[in-house]
């Protein structure tokens, strides 16, 4: 089940990221927490970027 909330929490994190209209997300983190007997929460967070040129000298 875990496996699966992980699938779950990544894929929401990228839907949510190009709603933003975002190119990428960085610093991807997973954590979890048991929330009570037999139960457990998994979170998916980072940062959603957008890229952009750089001119080089």
């Amino acid at each position: 089940m875990l496996r699966d909330a992980r699938i779950k929490a990544l894929n929401r994190m990228v839907n949510e990221a190009k709603r933003l209209g975002a190119d990428a997300v960085v610093n991807v983190r997973f954590t979890t927490s048991q929330t009570m007997a037999g139960a457990a929460e998994l979170l998916a967070y980072g940062a959603a970027v957008k890229l952009r040129a750089v001119e080089s000298r």
